[in-house]
């Protein structure tokens, strides 16, 4: 039984965009935008849109060619960088650069030459004598197959563009065919007129008879080798334009029973082409629709398997459209099963790539329950009481924002020191569509939870304006809608207050500083991921990143170059390596797939100027060792200034690197003494070391940073002192390595820079070599309010000195106050005495402190009065 209305757009909510554009410009507007959009596709006649569907006998190519240059000019031309307008220039793409058209050949006459019984091209059947360069017909001109293209690429003997094979997926596929499908079926909506739903549903139905037949797994090629699996385009995008191609025939359902004209020229395609559905009514079409695209897509094959919930959304599109009426308790059971794995872990998937990657769980989860609100509206409200998970789902991506301008680059996203300005939870569109606006779903989660980061993020995502709001064609009354938003404002203010916060199952610490009003653009985050691999994950196992003075003073390298060759290309490797992060590699190695546990949270806002706010974690699944423990504080000073402490604990392995690198920008080093080397750093992307065979127990190197991407002031003076403390002992060797290494300044292009990186290495003949790597790391404006910084013993009460692990370090602070950190080594693997766990107290002599607890930081006024104190004992 084929279906008989529509389920997504039924008729009350058309009749509502309906009035709207009738009431409101604004809707006019959109509903004239988006039918003029269609105009193309009126143009074309039915026997033109009909053959305007290729088939699966001619390879696509997902690029060009990923690493490539222009065959003409010469210039880099990489990934997804030609040009293709398959509305002005058909079968042919662009140079960026000289604008020079490939393939030089008239491949429409070539194809068109081609096309056998069934209307499909075949290459052994086309004309090959029409392979030539159109500016140069003589067969003996040196350029005569200059740029020429038989569907296999343009091949100089060395290299190969696959012109036409990326043109069949970017520009005849995309545009012309999804796209033209998508906005006819949009133009349908909006003017009730059936011309557009009839060019629609003859594209529809010819995609229908090759949809089956297209496998891009052994069609297809992406960064020049076989593809994954896919339809037309590869797994992803096949998935998305499923999707779409389904829900444009559900939205042109109720205007094809009508259609005679339609069933008489696809059942004269039928006979002349001899297809097995003669197409001899509006059902037969149905039928073909529904089972050669919608059914096909449910089958068991991996055609449309994406990045979760994505492919689950489709099949729950597919499934709805078919089987609404007749399975809708089934059909609530898919619904049901999507969002319970897409909010498991601290309300998303778990996928990292946290601007990236990350945010397909809760935009898929968005999407799809604002548009089963157009079947039901009640039911938003009904999934929150069944689901609670889902308030942390749209918080995450609040949560983790930094200062409305950083999100920790965790995983495959972002790029080198990039901010992100805007909230990555969900897309808002200022430009309506034929669905529930963002903004309009936003505001029914502030409704149901009471929350007002809701309305805060969403007036945010509007320009900090109510104006236009919510920029949606199904609302009942915007003018409403903009006052209540305008109230909660009021109420609330524009800025979204957000703590320190651990997400404990995404494995992601994220301490803040709260710096007084007037120095709001002064704060700084310090986050901490306690976490190595899994879906788009890198091995950075207690990763350590800073956000402060503006800037991302210790950035992840972001979403590797897969330009350079792809995923497996050196540079792309190079970015996924547990070396090139701000972490401790052991005996050289990547660290393993696996998640770390917070065993300390410290969050305390002492005082007006601040506080101090402490995570430790441990990993020990990371490393061939036995402790993998990272220690890390953010403490205030004044005025926005903070500092922070880093202890590493490791033991395993005869070998540890710490790696450290900060933004664009110049170094100095102090109490170093560097000669160059002959490391040449192996398998990474690094290069000119230097060493210090024998650095003392403190040493420092500066960053003046280079603000590159001009985000501060002109007059700014920004800086990124390390100070190292890491005490050297008789059975290791320490040596300190200045380095620069290499990052990509563009995912689509060869841009690229070498920034300073540090390694400090203590190597041991004997396993496994126990490390305690203690750090201090300061950011500043001109005059670091940091002035001194000393490590300091602890021993116990009759005096036995505790083992390295056990810290205490004081900071001398320029106005006179002093702080003492200290922290012992709770785990202690190695069963090492004196320890907390035996001996109870330990004592710093010199600030007469005895400690029974598992971390303590104190700040003395200049009279050596406490002014604030903090103690954690587990």
């Amino acid at each position: 039984m084929v279906e008989s209305k529509s389920v997504f757009y039924p008729q009350h909510l058309v009749q509502k965009v309906h009035q709207n554009t009738r009431q409101f410009e604004w809707a006019a507007e959109i509903k004239k935008r988006l039918i003029s959009q269609a105009q193309p596709w009126l143009v074309f006649s039915d026997d033109e849109l009909w053959k305007m569907v290729f088939g699966p006998t001619i390879s696509r190519s997902w690029m060009v060619w990923s690493n490539g240059h222009c065959p003409s000019c010469r210039q880099s031309v990489m990934m997804y960088n030609w040009q293709v307008d398959a509305i002005k220039h058909r079968w042919k793409v662009h140079c960026p650069h000289c604008e020079t058209f490939f393939p030089t050949n008239d491949f429409e006459a070539f194809y068109m030459s081609g096309l056998d019984d069934l209307g499909v091209f075949d290459p052994q059947q086309a004309n090959r004598s029409l392979l030539f360069n159109l500016a140069y017909p003589e067969v003996a001109h040196p350029l005569h197959n200059f740029g020429v293209d038989d569907g296999t690429g343009y091949f100089d003997g060395q290299n190969r563009w696959r012109f036409i094979g990326a043109y069949l997926i970017y520009g005849q596929w995309k545009q012309l065919i999804v796209g033209g499908i998508s906005r006819l079926a949009h133009a349908y909506i909006l003017s009730a007129d059936q011309i557009y739903a009839h060019k629609a549903a003859i594209l529809l139905d010819r995609v229908a008879d090759l949809y089956p037949t297209f496998d891009f797994g052994q069609q297809g090629i992406v960064y020049e080798v076989k593809g994954d699996s896919g339809y037309v385009s590869t797994w992803h995008d096949a998935c998305e334009e499923t999707r779409q191609l389904a829900l444009a025939y559900d939205q042109i359902i109720d205007a094809l029973l009508e259609d005679e004209d339609l069933v008489a020229f696809l059942s004269q395609k039928a006979s002349t082409y001899q297809l097995e559905n003669p197409k001899a009514s509006v059902a037969d079409i149905q039928t073909n629709i529904e089972d050669r695209i919608l059914r096909d897509a449910l089958g068991g094959h991996r055609k449309i398997h994406s990045n979760y919930p994505r492919q689950e959304m489709t099949k729950l599109v597919c499934e709805t459209i078919l089987n609404w009426d007749t399975e809708r308790e089934r059909i609530f059971a898919l619904l049901d099963d999507l969002i319970t794995e897409a909010v498991v872990v601290d309300g998303v998937t778990g996928e990292k790539g946290l601007t990236g990657y990350s945010t397909i769980g809760p935009r898929g989860v968005a999407e799809v329950l604002n548009l089963f609100s157009q079947i039901d509206f009640d039911l938003l409200p009904e999934m929150f009481q069944r689901y609670p998970q889902l308030k942390q789902t749209f918080r995450f991506h609040i949560d983790t924002w930094c200062m409305g301008q950083y999100y920790p680059t965790v995983g495959d996203c972002g790029g080198f020191a990039l901010p992100t300005r805007q909230y990555m939870g969900v897309p808002f569109s200022n430009i309506p569509e034929l669905h529930f606006s963002m903004y309009t779903f936003f505001w029914r989660l502030y409704q149901i939870t009471d929350d007002p980061a809701y309305v805060q993020v969403m007036y945010q995502a509007n320009g900090s304006s109510i104006e236009e709001l919510p920029h949606d064609l199904f609302i009942d009354d915007p003018i409403a809608f903009q006052h209540n938003v305008k109230h909660v404002i009021n109420q609330v203010s524009a800025e979204i207050p957000v703590g320190s916060v651990n997400k404990t199952d995404w494995n992601l610490a994220i301490l803040r500083s709260t710096p007084p009003t007037e120095f709001q653009d002064r704060r700084s985050a310090l986050w901490l991921h306690y976490a190595a691999g899994g879906r788009h994950g890198h091995r950075d196992g207690m990763n350590l990143g800073l956000f402060a003075g503006g800037l991302d003073l210790m950035p992840d390298f972001g979403y590797p170059p897969v330009q350079y060759g792809g995923w497996g290309s050196a540079k792309a490797r190079w970015y996924t390596m547990s070396c090139a992060h701000n972490t401790v590699i052991v005996d050289g190695k990547d660290h393993f797939v696996a998640d770390g546990v917070t065993t300390l949270w410290v969050e305390s806002d002492c005082n007006s100027e601040g506080g101090f706010r402490a995570v430790r974690a441990s990993g020990m699944g990371l490393i061939d060792g036995v402790q993998f423990e990272r220690t890390v504080a953010l403490i205030d000073i004044s005025d926005g200034d903070v500092y922070v402490i880093d202890l590493f604990r490791v033991v395993g392995g005869r070998q540890h690197d710490k790696f450290f690198h900060s933004h664009f920008g110049q170094t100095t080093t102090q109490g170093l003494d560097l000669t160059p080397t002959d490391d040449d750093g192996s398998g990474t992307q690094m290069r000119n070391f230097r060493v210090d065979p024998a650095p003392p127990s403190c040493w420092s190197v500066d960053w003046k940073i280079d603000d590159r991407l001009g985000l501060l002031p002109l007059d700014s003076d920004l800086h990124l002192r390390y100070t190292d403390l890491t005490i050297g002992s008789a059975n290791c060797k320490s040596e300190v390595f200045t380095a620069e290494g290499w990052v990509s300044l563009s995912g689509v292009s060869n841009d690229n820079a070498w920034i300073p990186r540090l390694m400090i290495r203590r190597r041991s003949a004997k396993s496994p070599l126990a490390s305690t790597f203690v750090a201090i790391i300061t950011p500043y404006q001109g005059e670091s309010k940091v002035v001194g910084i000393r490590r300091l013993s602890l021993e116990t009460e009759i005096g036995i000195l505790y083992p390295d692990g056990n810290v205490a370090v004081e900071i001398q602070l320029i106005d006179g106050r002093r702080d003492l950190f200290l922290s012992l080594d709770v785990e202690n693997p190695l069963g090492l005495t004196p320890s907390l766990a035996a001996d109870s107290i330990a004592v710093q002599q010199e600030w007469g402190k005895r400690l029974n607890a598992e971390l303590c930081w104190v700040r003395q006024n200049r009279d050596g009065t406490v002014e604030n104190e903090i103690i954690y004992r587990g």
